[in-house]
């Protein structure tokens, strides 16, 4: 297991730039440029990685302006125009350079290009759509930022922030069938009370810069290596770690700046005759960038020398190793240092990769390598996949702060661009009056009010103060801001003059085509539209061998919890299930509909065959329902024993699969040693890899799905829960505990819960403690070995087997017990040391699986190293010895169990992961998604 993680965040963004009415557009040019050298090259390297089995996972974040012009079809056509142009041009320069150092490099040039041409047209143009496969392969993680990258600290007004939020993540949700699960803030720009914006949006996470976080109130306790909570919304806040930063980005000292790479500003745009380069240009009048450099940095100074990418090629391989190198050096102290894995937030535009250092989607493609093959010390993981480990996080306050020059607002306000927000202030004032005074216009005038309300996104991006203060394409931005700003103008005047619609404004809707479902309202109180429906609850089809009273482990109970809870939250469930004795085919339990396959349709003595026969019944069950007109968003499956169900459910019906893998084959015997062993196990990978999210118990349990099946992230980590106001008994029945000192152990009888280490570990502390009882509720194949243990050990007096035990004879076993022990050696979860934590009975288990998130050792309770008798004896003879302590950590566990096990929170987490699944986001569940 690592021993901290690499979160690598890549923001891909471009102002909206799209003039219909030019043939061709200068400033076209810097999308069609990110195309060929970023955006395309970045898939092209992901997906070789998937392909060969690497198990990448990175954070993308696309902002919408930059999808609403990879989904434009001028754009397109033109960028196929633009890939044609170049392609002639290498066909030139080849000709051109024949017979010299350089042809070899034009020739590279035109091998790079009908890579990129081959893939533009394998996706047909439509490059979002290779992102969300790399998503639903569990490759990336995709995020947004706000609508135009409007910079949020420096807007007058919170409604005008909110649109900015809203409108990003609604057209996020348009094109990927979701909401983000994060947030990329424009420039990293916080400023107080973004986070409650997201969290009206489900968002979970967003990134700020470091000093951002280490200025919190209070202080973070681990810096910048682990997330936080920002005030009382649930939505966490990540830092960008410095050093990973400085190695890349740093002008001076960073990579892209080696001498053997891609010298970026000696291109054949500014040095070749300009009428051999007229036919090739965006412009008939203005030299650009090609694309063709023949050049490598070779030194500060004014002369270069060829480049060789071969040589660039090794400096790849060498800088991803060093920075690998850096990073597990890194981790490995913070490690030392912190109660937790720490991570390492590395973020950077999308655009140095491959534009500016044009090596550098290689440099992500080899670190990638070198982080599965070459080391174990550091993971790679996404901030959300991160919370689901560790979702339990200290909560502050943050102030401003931006990733800018001087870590705050100068770059975007500052002598050079300040005159631009008296008209944006003045803007969003007269939106949101607008908004107030027509709050349901009509045809003409709604028209003209949507086309506004467009106007004032795209002068609020903060791309063009950005570009005022570089200096680098004034004259552009310039002209964009004034052209927003007039049009923002005329189209308010024409709303209170009548609000007719002629060519100007016709012209306008064409060349700003923006947002095509933007209603102005949602500038008003309440909002306009919604990103989400405020409550559509989902219809779940779940499938479970076990539900009561069929219980032989802890998965019947935890289905049967799961499913009244998600009934009590508006849910509609249905459940599917094995016969149990004297129960009808349907029944309501607790909101939940329950349907029992016949016993006669189990009658297959061998094991596989009985599973088979299960499978088979529970598909016909949906089909009769599916006749009866009964519809569903999604199947819930449980398990490996009904995988065959949900597969051919999910392919006839047309629904996606959420799994919950409760525990593993592998894990359960150390191993597959067997044909039968072998057999589960690959109907637990095709579950795995037919389910489009997996629901684990424990980070212990995700790391261990993760590593036996290949499933990245699609993994979440959403811990069982108890009903504990269910484990009490009742109050006209007092119960104390018992005279005589007791452990008690309750659980299925098989190896790996350990109670032939607790019969060692009695046999030690009968020494000490001469009365000590030990109560063994649970049945199970290794019963029987047990028995014959406490005969050899000389236990049979000290030891009572109870068979197994629910209601309220576990609640009585429970009140009359000193001390619960449960000494797992394989654990995936520990839900009876949850049942004891609730009712204050002192625990000792094993240090293993999910128990390992249950008890905080020395804290909440004690964990001991599985097998270890001796320590076992010990650390249960300590808390019988001391009561005063074994009351206190039972009070502390009692507590953390009310606050983190509750059946109401675990159910809106699993809706959040249902809306990951479905598009379906209720306000609620958005809300769980993000604690």
């Amino acid at each position: 297991m690592p021993q901290g993680y690499l979160a690598l965040v890549l923001h891909a963004h471009l102002p909206f730039v799209r003039h219909p009415e030019a043939a061709r557009f200068l400033e076209e040019h810097w999308f069609f440029q990110a195309l060929t050298e970023s955006y395309i090259p970045l898939v092209l390297a992901l997906e070789r990685l998937d392909r060969d089995g690497v198990p990448v996972r990175l954070t993308v974040s696309l902002s919408p302006p930059l999808l609403t012009m990879l989904a434009d079809d001028l754009l397109k056509e033109r960028y196929a125009a633009y890939l044609d142009r170049l392609a002639a041009l290498a066909e030139r320069e080849q000709e051109r350079t024949r017979g010299t150092p350089f042809c070899s490099l034009a020739s590279f040039y035109a091998e790079r290009l009908a890579e990129v041409r081959a893939a533009f047209d394998r996706y047909d143009g439509d490059l979002p759509a290779a992102f969300k496969h790399l998503r639903d392969a569990g490759r990336v993680e995709l995020i947004t930022t706000c609508a135009t990258h409007g910079y949020l600290p420096l807007m007058l007004t919170r409604e005008a922030a909110r649109v900015q939020v809203q409108v990003g993540v609604e057209t996020f949700a348009r094109r990927f069938g979701q909401p983000p699960p994060g947030f990329w803030l424009p420039e990293c720009g916080y400023t107080p009370g973004v986070e409650s914006l997201l969290a009206a949006c489900g968002i979970r996470y967003f990134i700020v810069e470091a000093h951002g976080l280490l200025h919190a109130r209070p202080r973070p306790r681990h810096g910048v290596w682990a997330p936080v909570y920002v005030g009382d919304t649930g939505v966490a806040a990540f830092a960008r770690d410095p050093e990973s930063s400085r190695q890349v980005w740093d002008r001076h000292v960073g990579y892209p700046g080696d001498f053997d790479y891609r010298e970026f500003y000696r291109d054949i745009g500014y040095e070749l005759d300009w009428e051999y380069l007229r036919p090739y240009m965006p412009s008939p009048d203005v030299r650009t960038d090609t694309g063709f450099k023949y050049y490598r940095i070779t030194g500060r100074g004014p002369h270069k020398e060829i480049y060789v990418p071969a040589w660039a090629a090794e400096k790849v391989h060498r800088h991803a190793e060093h920075f690998l190198e850096s990073r597990r050096l890194q981790i490995q102290e913070l490690a030392r240092r912190m109660d937790r894995a720490p991570v390492i937030v590395a973020p950077y535009d999308a655009e140095l990769f491959g534009h500016w250092w044009y090596e550098g989607p290689l440099w992500i493609e080899s670190l990638c390598r070198k982080l599965h093959f070459d080391q174990d010390v550091v993971g790679m993981l996404t901030p959300g996949d991160y919370l689901e480990r560790f979702p339990a996080n200290q909560r502050v306050s943050l102030g401003h702060s931006s990733w800018g020059a001087g870590g705050y607002s100068e770059v975007w306000l500052n002598p050079r661009n300040d005159w631009i927000y008296r008209h944006l202030h003045h803007m969003e004032r007269e939106m949101i009056e607008l908004t107030r005074t027509y709050r349901d216009a009509p045809g003409a005038a709604r028209r003209l009010l949507n086309q506004a309300a467009r106007e004032l996104l795209l002068a609020q991006a903060s791309d063009w103060s950005f570009i005022l203060t570089t200096g680098t394409a004034t004259g552009y931005a310039e002209r964009r801001l004034r052209e927003h700003i007039g049009r923002f103008r005329l189209l308010a005047d024409r709303v209170r003059g009548g609000a007719r619609v002629d060519a100007d404004v016709e012209e306008v809707e064409r060349r700003d085509n923006i947002f095509p479902f933007i209603d102005y309202r949602v500038y008003g109180e309440g909002g306009g539209r919604r990103t989400r429906p405020s409550r559509v609850e989902p219809r779940v089809l779940v499938l479970s061998w076990e539900f009561p009273p069929r219980i032989v482990g802890g998965l019947g109970r935890h289905v049967y919890d799961l499913t009244s809870a998600l009934a009590r939250q508006g849910a509609r469930v249905c459940v599917l299930t094995a016969p149990a004795a004297g129960r009808p085919g349907r029944e309501d339990v607790n909101g939940v509909e329950v349907l029992r396959l016949p016993p006669e349709a189990l009658r297959g003595q061998d094991f596989l065959t009985w599973v088979d026969e299960l499978n088979r019944g529970m598909v016909g069950l949906a089909r009769n329902l599916a006749a009866r007109g009964a519809v569903f968003d999604l199947v819930h499956a449980h398990d490996w024993m009904v995988g065959a169900a949900a597969e051919a459910i999910a392919s006839s019906l047309g629904l996606p699969v959420v799994a919950t893998i409760h525990a593993t084959e592998h894990g359960r015997h150390g191993g597959l040693h067997n044909e039968l062993q072998r057999t589960i196990h690959g109907r637990e990978a095709r579950l795995a890899r037919l389910a489009r999210r997996i629901i684990c118990c424990s980070r212990y349990m995700a790391d261990e799905v993760r590593r036996l099946f290949g499933v990245g992230g699609k993994v979440r980590v959403i811990p069982n829960g108890i009903d504990a106001a269910g484990l009490r008994c009742p109050a006209d029945e007092p119960v104390s505990r018992s005279p005589e000192p007791t452990l008690l152990f309750m659980g299925r009888l098989v190896p790996e819960k350990g109670v032939q280490v607790l019969l060692e570990a009695m046999r030690l502390l009968r020494v000490g403690f001469p009365g000590l009882r030990l109560v063994v509720a649970g049945r199970g194949p290794y019963e029987e070995h047990l028995r014959h243990l406490t005969r050899v050990y000389g236990l049979e007096a000290a030891v009572a087997f109870t068979g197994f035990v629910d209601g309220p004879e576990r609640n009585r076993l429970l009140a009359r017990a000193h001390v619960g022990v449960f000494p797992s050696l394989y654990e995936p979860f520990g839900i009876v040391a949850l049942e004891a934590m609730a009712v204050n009975l002192p625990v000792v288990v094993g240090d293993t699986g999910g128990l390992t998130d249950v008890v905080e050792h020395g804290v909440d309770g004690f964990r001991v190293p599985p097998g270890r008798a001796d320590l076992l004896a010990y650390y249960v003879g300590l808390l019988l010895e001391n009561p005063a302590l074994a009351q206190e950590m039972a009070a502390r566990a009692a507590k953390k169990v009310r606050t983190l096990y509750d059946w109401r929170s675990i159910a809106e987490r699993t809706l959040g992961v249902y809306a990951e699944v479905t598009g379906w986001r209720s306000r609620d569940a958005a809300s769980a998604a993000g604690r």
